[in-house]
């Protein structure tokens, strides 16, 4: 079965698979299982996923390979550490980086991995990470390998970092555990500084706040949940109670379930991006997560998903991961509610239907996945057929390599109807979350690939841009100027939002934290509407339709739909001037085969434009040229001929072109790397990119917002020129762009902030 890829297998299941009844989800898995080829079909997929698993069997040469890796890296770690050249905290940096390497390079449950954890810990906590360090002692010591000889080193590293944090029970712990161990005279000196410490803590008046995860939907008041029962297609909707100012929160939510995208290092528990990595290696470090507390807390969900990590499951399963996890996370709270139940077809209509008596527990959050709307039905026969059988073939791993179905054994059905239910249930979220799940955006790193399978340390061991933890170095803070989806999300509330090209709120994602913004002052009783697709200022009108249409089934005719000239706030970005002296109208390129392709006719092979008055083709030779120019902004002839081009593009692409636009990114970006890499700038040169930079910011201002991601990360770059004293701001410029931060993740927006109070505030 090895030969045979995801799709090859499902394809050739679904050719000889054949159903009757397709009224609902359970009503389809028990056709396919009724059906005469499904004992032939989860043969196969159990002997698909048995193939999977066995490519990816560690034999003993991949595991000397890998300890032997290991210690390699610890000892390029220890040879930073122990460097009297250059930054000490850079030295730090990257000792802890190579630690980290050495982490994942390891084998679980060897020396190698107890050596590398206990190193990392000793780099951080010189760094200031106190609680990652004192975790990556505890990861150390739970290898079961530390040596017995070292074991005063990592108590006494444990106990200093308690000290820090400030835990005065953990600090006692520790000291007691020192206290019973033979110490040299060094190390006892050191346990006399600790225990003056603790009785320094013991004095001090402390509250200890524990944080609290409120698991139950969290909204604010301002909303209200409204059902059309005229208009069958808009179904529920949500209204504004309250009138609300333009960029105040709407509601929040807390996302109940996510899944990283495209790989994406973020912890599996909370979400977050700035993490010192602590990988699982029972799944070979396919998952990190940022602190024990988190890989704790994420215990009862990644027991499922361990093996399907190792085996490389999910990355061919798209949105039928989400799926799954929701019914990892939240299925285990129903069940208990449900296992009275002993008929099949009872049991999945008080699963979906919204007047049982499974609605009445409002304190359930399943209970809001479950409600919101699904396109099953408007699905074709095959693709139910397909993500049905993706359904069964998740239900035959969770059967043959977890424990799944153990939770059942107390119930009142057989496992074989709860695998049905089971299988109906992931069936039935995949139908959700095709149309329902949302992509979570974040500030992304310039310097550093959050989608890297080589390159796993994260972001804060970069060296050379950080001064300490969270506070970037003068002139860094480009280097957080880029955006990247990092997750796809169930945020149910969210949801019942209806779609406009023209949304009235702006999304926040934090974490595990959803907070929707006012894009606009909403007056009370008006509908809060969520776009679905590009909106109106970045796309053409027929191209949303048609994606809404083949996506969601409706037609839109929201009000920017409904307009007489629907795509002028979209054309207005594509306006040229015909370069013909005889001509000079403005005009909009256009072709009747591909309007997206004359529009964007730089991103085409041999593309160009032509003036739709007088049909003289433009002469695009400069647009080449300054491609061209663009791999070599080191040299100072280059960089002026480059700001020439930019400058004569002003006499012909209009207001805030796309391409001028582009291009000003484009030239940003490699003027700022030719800097940091030393090149030096004159005065003329730094006034020209700020000026570039100024319109830049005004047309993402124009196009996206100013509390907008697109903005922050333009922001960024402006930061960074006053901070290096290259630019000029008025108090009045600074507040507005502090107020933009309100769209930033938390972890990002202290690193803003940070920087803000290290360089700007006083300039």
């Amino acid at each position: 079965m090895e030969k045979y890829s995801f799709s090859e297998l499902l394809a050739y299941q679904v050719s000889n698979t054949k159903i009757a009844n397709s009224e609902n989800e359970l009503s389809i898995i028990l056709d396919i299982k009724n059906n005469q080829n499904f004992p032939t079909n989860r043969r196969m997929s159990s002997a698909w996923l048995k193939a999977i698993k066995s490519t990816h069997q560690r034999n003993s040469s991949y595991i000397q390979h890998a300890n032997q890796s290991a210690i390699r890296l610890r000892e390029e770690g220890n040879n930073f550490y122990s460097s009297k050249s250059g930054s000490k905290f850079d030295n730090m940096i990257n000792a802890a980086q190579r630690y980290t390497e050495a982490i994942f390079a390891a084998i679980g449950n060897t020396e190698a991995l107890a050596l590398a954890y206990a190193n990392r810990a000793m780099a951080l906590q010189e760094l200031e990470y106190y609680q990652q360090a004192y975790d990556d002692c505890v990861c150390a010591l739970e290898t079961n390998h530390y040596p017995v000889k070292l074991l005063h080193k990592i108590k006494m590293r444990q106990a200093f970092c308690a000290y820090y944090l400030k835990d005065s029970e953990k600090l006692k712990k520790h000291l007691e555990e020192l206290e019973k161990i033979t110490l040299n005279e060094n190390f006892s000196q050191r346990v006399k500084e600790l225990q003056r410490g603790l009785k320094n803590l013991d004095e001090e008046t402390k509250i200890k706040t524990e944080e609290t995860i409120n698991t139950v939907l969290q909204l604010k008041e301002s909303t209200e949940v409204k059902t059309d029962t005229k208009v069958a297609t808009r179904g529920r909707y949500m209204i504004a109670k309250n009138a609300i100012k333009s960029g105040e929160v709407i509601f929040s939510e807390r996302i109940s379930s996510f899944v990283p995208v495209d790989g994406c290092q973020i912890c599996q528990q909370c979400g977050a991006m700035l993490i010192i990595p602590i990988p699982c290696h029972d799944c070979d470090c396919s998952i990190i997560y940022c602190s024990l507390k988190c890989r704790r807390n994420h215990k009862n969900v990644h027991q499922y998903e361990c093996t399907g990590y190792l085996c490389r499951l999910f990355e061919q399963i798209g949105i039928s991961h989400l799926a799954l996890r929701v019914v990892l996370e939240d299925f285990p709270a129903i069940l208990p509610i449900v296992s009275y139940e002993t008929d099949i077809y009872k049991l999945w209509q008080t699963l979906i239907t919204s007047d049982g008596s499974l609605y009445t527990k409002t304190y359930v959050n399943y209970i809001q996945t479950l409600q919101m709307v699904t396109h099953m039905q408007k699905m074709s026969l095959p693709n139910k057929l397909w993500f049905a059988l993706v359904a069964d073939l998740l239900v035959v791993y969770l059967k043959d390599y977890t424990n799944f179905f153990a939770i059942t054994n107390k119930t009142k059905l057989k496992q074989c109807d709860w695998e049905s239910i089971v299988s109906a249930l992931i069936f039935r979220h995949i139908g959700q979350f095709i149309v329902n799940a949302h992509t979570c955006s974040s500030i992304s790193p310039t310097n550093y690939d959050v989608s890297s399978t080589t390159n796993r340390f994260g972001i804060l061991l970069v060296p050379h841009i950080w001064t300490k933890p969270f506070h970037l170095q003068r002139g860094m803070l480009h280097s957080f100027s880029e955006t990247k989806e990092v997750s796809a999300a169930n945020l149910p509330y969210l949801s019942i939002c209806n779609h406009a090209c023209g949304p009235t709120l702006r999304p926040k994602f934090s974490g595990r934290n959803f907070y929707a913004l006012a894009d606009s002052s909403i007056e009370k009783g008006a509908e809060i509407f969520n776009s679905y697709t590009v909106t109106y200022k970045n796309s053409l009108r027929n191209n949303r339709r048609a994606y809404l249409k083949e996506i969601y089934h409706f037609n839109c005719t929201c009000t920017y739909c409904q307009k007489p000239d629907p795509d002028k706030s979209y054309l207005k970005y594509h306006v040229y001037k015909c370069r013909n002296p005889t001509c000079g109208e403005k005009f909009v390129p256009t072709d009747k085969q591909d309007v997206s392709a004359a529009l964007h006719w730089w991103q085409v092979e041999n593309g160009g434009v032509s003036c739709t008055f007088c049909s003289e083709e433009q002469n695009v030779e400069w647009f080449m040229k300054f491609t061209e120019l663009l791999e070599n902004t080191n040299n100072a002839q280059t960089r002026l001929e480059l700001f020439r081009i930019y400058d004569i593009v002003d006499s012909f692409l209009v207001d805030f072109h796309t391409l001028k636009m582009e291009m000003g990114n484009d030239l940003m970006k490699m003027l700022i790397k030719s800097y940091n890499a030393g090149v030096k700038y004159n005065t003329f040169e730094l006034n020209k990119l700020v000026s570039i930079l100024n319109f830049c910011q005004r047309a993402t201002i124009d196009r996206w917002g100013l509390q907008s991601l697109e903005y922050v990360t333009k922001m960024s770059v402006l930061w960074d020129f006053i901070a290096v004293g290259a630019y000029q701001s008025t108090q009045l410029e600074l507040k507005t762009m502090l107020k933009a931060l309100d769209v930033v993740s938390d972890e990002y927006k202290q690193v803003f902030l940070n920087y803000y109070n290290d360089y700007l505030q006083n300039k």
